[in-house]
């Protein structure tokens, strides 16, 4: 993350059994995500299991949300 712009990168490798023409892609991809102001990025977390990347990312300790009493 720099200057609140979170940056994810990878690549999908060919597979050896796959014929020469595929609908499936490969290759390096990036993906770029503007971020609030309001996101602690010293704290965002990744993890990758069973093809799915999750991505955490907390709010900055001063931006927690409040509660408000309605009459």
């Amino acid at each position: 993350m720099a200057d609140n712009v979170l940056t994810i990168s990878g690549e999908r490798m060919k597979e050896a059994g796959d014929k020469k023409y595929s609908e499936r892609s490969y290759g390096k991809f990036q993906r770029t995500f503007s971020l609030p102001v309001h996101v602690a990025g010293d704290k965002i977390e990744a993890s990758y299991k069973d093809g799915v990347l999750a991505v955490t990312l907390p709010k900055a300790e001063g931006t927690k949300s409040r509660s408000i009493k309605v009459q």
